[in-house]
């Protein structure tokens, strides 16, 4: 939801001038209002990053109220003169900062915001009113807050009824009874606010109370009421605040735009506020970035919007990166139609001033529908750079964008895991730190920096071929699934929703007797009491705040009540998690639209948000029964195409292991052939047990398990477990020596790297904590293999994407792709779907992809 901050100029500024010493500038000017004022709002930019504000100010002529009662703030002191002379200042500071501001003649501050907050509601914005001024007590409502910055407090309606004892509907009458001696409004002479709130609770309004008064108790508060009935209703209308003030009804024009750097720079200057020119500014020293490392090219590919490769293009890195003067304008679409050219490049950022767009030395300034932005740039075919482009192509609703450029994906490649904002990342490379009011001309000139930064880290890593070739393109395939989404049975879940809502219900009754105890088996601390306490079962591992009572633990406890909490756990996390949670995710049309992650994990994997779609619980039949809410669109169904132990396949080929890779090309079940040679029994006599341990072992291997896993796993002896993997490694040698050699290379370099040369940087190995080192060892011997598998499967949604194959991809959860058409449809199209996937990688084995057809997910898989 939008935020629109009103700002009550005056009341922040007499606030400032009493709250902060006195202060003088080189001229003698004093200071210390102007410089409280802007510390408050840069408090407010830093903590709130408003898109929308507005600086309202009183006029210097009387107001209406003044023609109703000439007495209005009559009794008001002068101002003083320290605060007379800052006065000047303050009006320059919107302008400045490019804070929109308002005043109308006649009409007070108090009025603007009072007009402002209906137009903000009717916009459907969250309003936040920025002032100590309890009159505004009465705009409260809800998505309307008062924001007390110096009390760092904000009211919402209950924060009103706590603060003064009355709602906020109630607030007028309120006033009108105890008046208001700062203003001169006299109110109900000898009634106070106990006495108000006292009236307000038994009756609903100043109306009300005239209208009811025979039935006031207090004889006194009644002769007070009758004598002062015509100051209580004239306070009302003088405490009233005006809501239909004649003001601009587009709510964009309130919106922050840039800043006057250069102006701005001159205004601190002369008044000495060195330490807010840094905050705002920056330091002059940012100016220069640190050089890069080479100064040769990045030989690569361009990628048109259908994911086909163009003519080789070249992405230039100079060893100096310079400073461009940077012309900021101001455009709407049809001048934006007239700047841009077919296929050119074009950087995209939003910031809270707004939507901006830069080629070379031009940066524009969008002020039109943005949702009309991605249609005109769609038919232009430009080519978009920037920092996380998937997002911005989601605020600007394009459709069919095309993929350059975006930093945030080639800092992922640089360092694979969890990447953070633009500001993070500008200061981690380019140790530039950004102002808290820094001009949208140098965000941009920072995105240039920072994209000629990291290409020459890309082409110095020779890590090119996976951001060009991988990661870019598969930005607009990415950013299509999520558009489309995917359907849900909203019914099926809410049937599901009850069944799991009884059966948990079950296993808490269950439980509660088992251990005699009434107690909430959701709260860790009360259950480590009842299990280690009061039924006294063994203890595990304690922690800073008692027992532990996770699920390792449980799993060792010898005793029903663990198994039943297990349940328990499992299936009011499914309830929560999946079952309530998805259909709420749901748009008008019952299609929920999860976010790709392509720069979070380690080992180059994508993850899901807003749903999580890669962690559903699928080994037991309830968590796949959550497969079954999703389904195909009427007159469709679904199509599940599955690569068949894909990172086996990939640890085969790494280590050309003969007996593993004869097991692929026989077409032989994996599982099954490591059973027959670890227990050395013919492939007929493999049992489920046999079938099952080495599973076990095959998935533990490709994830450096060890001996202790292993028999945790399996739940057998540690010598068994031993034994077991003895005879895997002598059957599969070269496993061995690859799990020896990877190690010892990874600690001599470093890093580890997929056969795509996507690397993962291990610090953990030089780690003196053997834990950790031991972590560090597994994460070397799993990455080549998981890393590889995520780039062939990346692969694959690319090549796809450039087939003629008319079919909707919908979801990608790890080796697993799930497309959406008619049946006919993709009946006819799995033969070269299923050929693109087994033939996109060149691997010593043969790669294999199961293909499954359902109404549903769970059917289809």
């Amino acid at each position: 939801m939008k935020k629109l901050y009103l700002i009550d100029v005056s009341s922040m500024f007499f606030r400032a001038f009493y709250a902060i010493r006195p202060l003088s500038s080189p001229s003698g000017l004093p200071v210390n209002a102007i410089y409280g004022f802007l510390s408050m709002v840069i408090k407010l930019m830093k903590t709130e990053k408003p898109e929308y504000m507005v600086f309202c100010y009183d006029r210097k002529e009387p107001s209406f109220r003044h023609e109703m009662y000439t007495e209005y703030k009559a009794h008001r002191t002068e101002m003083p003169e320290d605060l007379v002379q800052q006065m000047p200042y303050l009006k320059q500071v919107a302008g400045l900062l490019g804070i929109p501001s308002l005043e109308i003649p006649t009409y007070e501050a108090d009025d603007l915001i009072g007009t402002l907050t209906h137009l903000g509601l009717k916009n459907k914005m969250e309003v936040y009113i920025v002032s100590g001024d309890k009159d505004f007590g009465q705009l409260i409502a809800p998505g309307v807050l008062l924001y007390d910055t110096m009390k760092n407090v904000k009211y919402d309606v209950d924060g009103v009824k706590e603060k003064w004892g009355i709602r906020p509907d109630q607030f007028i009458d309120y006033l009108a009874l105890v008046g208001d001696s700062s203003d001169n409004i006299p109110g109900v002479k000898g009634i106070g606010p106990k006495g108000a709130i006292s009236l307000l609770d038994q009756f609903t309004s100043l109306e009300d109370i005239y209208k009811n008064i025979d039935q006031v108790s207090s004889k006194s508060v009644k002769e007070k009421l009758i004598s002062s009935k015509e100051n209580a209703f004239l306070s009302k209308k003088l405490a009233t605040i005006c809501i239909d003030c004649e003001v601009d009804q587009n709510i964009e024009n309130y919106k922050i735009t840039s800043y006057q750097r250069e102006d701005l720079k001159k205004f601190l200057n002369e008044l000495n506020f060195k330490a807010l020119e840094k905050t705002l500014l920056g330091d002059e020293s940012a100016d220069t970035p640190p050089a890069a490392t080479t100064d040769k090219k990045i030989e690569s590919i361009s990628i048109d919007n259908s994911g086909r490769s163009t003519e080789p293009v070249v992405l230039k890195v100079a060893s100096n990166f310079e400073a461009k003067k940077i012309n900021l304008i101001t455009m709407n679409l049809s001048e934006v139609a007239k700047w841009l050219k077919p296929k050119d490049d074009v950087w995209g950022f939003i910031d809270s001033r707004g939507l901006f767009l830069a080629k070379e030395n031009q940066l524009v300034h969008f002020q039109d529908q943005i949702s009309a932005l991605g249609q005109l740039t769609d038919e232009l075919k430009v080519g978009w750079k920037g920092f996380d482009i998937k997002t911005f192509w989601h605020q600007i609703h394009a459709q069919d964008p095309r993929a350059i450029w975006d930093s945030k994906l080639a800092a992922y490649v640089l360092r694979a895991g969890a990447i953070g904002d633009f500001k993070e990342i500008i200061h981690e490379y380019l140790q530039i730190d950004n102002p808290e009011f820094i001009a949208v001309e140098e965000i941009y000139q920072n995105h240039l920096r920072l994209e000629n930064y990291l290409k020459a880290q890309i082409f110095e890593q020779k890590s090119e071929k996976v951001l060009i070739d991988l990661e870019i393109p598969l930005v607009p395939v990415l950013f299509k699934m999520e558009k489309k989404g995917i359907l849900i049975d909203q019914e099926f879940l809410k049937i599901q929703s009850k069944e799991l809502t009884s059966e948990v219900a079950a296993l808490d009754k269950e439980i509660q007797t088992l251990s005699g105890q009434t107690f909430n088996v959701a709260s860790p601390k009360q259950l480590a009491t009842v299990l280690f306490g009061k039924m006294q079962l063994p203890t595990a591992r304690k922690t800073k705040t008692g027992f532990s009572t996770d699920n390792e633990v449980l799993e060792k406890l010898d005793h029903p009540i663990a198994k039943l909490i297990l349940q328990y756990r499992e299936l009011s996390k499914l309830k929560s998690t999946y079952v309530d949670a998805i259909p709420l995710l749901a748009d008008e049309n019952g299609r929920v639209h999860t976010n790709f992650n392509q720069a979070l994990t380690t080992t180059g994997r994508l993850s899901s948000n807003n749903p999580n779609l890669q962690n559903i619980p699928i080994r037991t039949l309830r968590g796949q029964q959550v497969r079954k809410a999703f389904i195909a669109d009427q007159g469709c169904e679904l199509m599940s195409a599955d690569y068949s132990q894909i990172e086996l396949r990939v640890l085969a080929h790494i280590t050309q292991d003969p007996n593993l890779k004869k097991a692929f090309e026989d077409d032989l079940d994996i599982h099954t052939a490591t059973a027959a040679e670890i227990f050395n029994v013919s492939l007929k006599d493999v049992t489920g047990e046999h079938r099952r341990k080495a599973k076990a072992v095959n998935f533990g291997i490709a994830y450096g398990q060890g001996v202790f896993g292993l028999a945790e796993t399996l739940g057998i002896p540690r010598h068994e477990a031993q034994e077991i993997i003895a005879r895997y490694f002598e059957r599969f040698k070269n496993v061995r020596e690859y799990i020896d050699s990877t190690i010892i290379e990874a600690t001599e370099k470093g890093y580890v790297e997929t056969l795509y040369g996507r690397r993962r940087y291990i610090p953990e190995l030089q780690s003196k904590n053997h834990a950790m080192k031991k972590f560090g060892e597994r994460a070397a011997i799993n990455a080549p293999i998981q890393g590889t598998a995520s780039d062939l499967v990346k692969k694959a949604m690319i090549d796809l994407a450039k087939t003629p194959a008319s079919l909707t991809l919908l979801l990608q959860v790890h080796d697993e792709l799930i497309y959406e058409g008619k049946k006919k449809d993709l009946e006819s199209q799995m033969p070269l779907i299923k050929k693109t996937m087994e033939s996109v990688g060149t691997l010593n084995v043969p790669l294999k992809v199961n293909i499954g057809f359902g109404k549903n997910w769970d059917e289809a898989h």
